[in-house]
């Protein structure tokens, strides 16, 4: 029987998106008859020693680090990565080993497990570090750490016989780090969203209960975080309400470390067409993603390739369109214009925010069709497949 070790630092029931996407994965390699074992961190819900979800043995050590500020939670990553090494080293050794990337720069690990385990080795990149951190203005661009993180990074990713991006952008910038394209795979976050199914409009209580009415909704559902971009959405919420547009709703559900600074600006532009509601169960998520009729994605300049919102995956699933505001050469942004399941909004080109908004309001046929496509597009995902058929080559 082959078997897998998956590194991350969190797996359900644990929050956190990285834990959802590799539940997916873990489960289709239980499928097929793999050893399948994931190696987390302890935290208050989960103590460590084994537990079994699915057929998946749990493995999990340590925790109990602080995320109150950005260097605790540096801190808290940085005293991760170590204690996870030492866990796997002496765990039975696994053919293939793939290390993710939470905590950030996790991939360090590999070599030394490769050298006293003899385990072929993948590299699941979710996000590009030490990249996205610069970007995000948590480290200093071009400096000493940015700088030293950079070689580690490239040197570690180079140690693995397989690089997996989550995006085609991705994938271009992981071949500019000198990843030969040869060893790289391209397996979006799609399958996790299985159990979310279309709810037609007015056909679901979601609307209901929230006393959402007729209202025309452009929901944003997810982590409000920091590579996210929401300045254009509130200058176009602002416009809709001077022209007089009541009866279009921003819905904003979930939260996150931005969700303050939007409630704040909220206020500050007294928009009476913003809702804020908090994060809803995985069971209620077709009811809340279809009270939507249309779906924002954001995305920052500078993040294309370094990330790839998995949310958008949801949301073709949700049989909506979706406007994503964030650049062009971002995966989502190709995938929309594509399928033509939506429109794509550079950042803080509000103006075309608006016009997209109201076309979409205008024309309840291209609502329709526009999801129709996205829902049928989602189909032709095997991110299970993909994901086994790499680690298969490598055994």
């Amino acid at each position: 029987m082959p078997s897998i070790l998956f590194i991350n630092r969190v797996y359900p029931p644990d929050d956190g998106a990285t834990g959802r996407v590799l539940e997916h994965i873990a489960r289709g390699f239980v499928l097929q008859g793999w050893d399948v074992s994931v190696l987390v961190t302890a935290n208050r819900n989960r103590k460590s020693g084994i537990s079994f979800r699915d057929g998946v043995r749990v493995v999990s050590t340590g925790g109990g680090f602080s995320k109150r500020t950005i260097l605790a939670r540096a801190l808290g990553y940085a005293l991760m990565i170590p204690m996870l090494c030492a866990k796997a080293l002496v765990l039975p050794k696994a053919d293939v080993v793939v290390t993710m990337t939470d905590p950030p720069m996790l991939l360090a690990i590999a070599p030394l497990i490769r050298l006293i385990k003899g385990s072929a080795l993948i590299h699941w990149a979710q996000d590009l570090y030490p990249e996205v951190a610069e970007e995000l203005g948590v480290l200093k661009p071009g400096g000493a750490v940015s700088r030293l993180l950079g070689v580690i990074s490239t040197a570690a990713m180079r140690s693995h016989q397989t690089t997996i991006a989550v995006g085609r952008c991705m994938a271009a910038l992981i071949e500019k780090k000198g990843i030969p394209a040869s060893s790289i795979r391209i397996i979006p976050n799609a399958g996790v969203e299985q159990e979310i199914t279309p709810v037609p409009r007015g056909a679901g209580t979601f609307r209901k209960h929230h006393g959402l009415g007729e209202a025309f909704v452009v929901e944003y559902s997810g982590n409000m975080g920091r590579a996210h971009e929401f300045e254009t959405t509130l200058m176009a919420a602002a416009a809709l309400q001077e022209l007089g547009e009541s009866d279009i709703l921003f819905l904003f559900v979930g939260g996150g470390p931005c969700e303050g600074p939007i409630r704040l600006r909220v206020k500050e532009l007294r928009l009476g067409n913003f809702r804020f509601l908090e994060s809803q169960p995985e069971g209620a998520l077709s009811e809340s993603l279809g009270a939507a009729d249309l779906h924002l994605v954001t995305m920052k300049k500078g993040i294309a390739g370094l990330v790839v919102p998995s949310k958008f995956y949801g949301v073709m699933a949700s049989e909506r369109p979706c406007l994503f505001v964030g650049p062009e050469e971002s995966e989502v942004a190709r995938v929309i214009r594509e399928l033509q399941m939506g429109e794509v909004i550079r950042p803080n080109d509000a103006d075309s925010l608006v016009s997209a908004i109201l076309r979409y309001r205008d024309s309840p046929s291209l609502v329709a069709e526009s999801g129709l496509r996205g829902r049928h597009a989602l189909g032709g995902y095997d991110s299970q497949g993909a994901f086994l058929r790499s680690a298969s080559e490598l055994i």
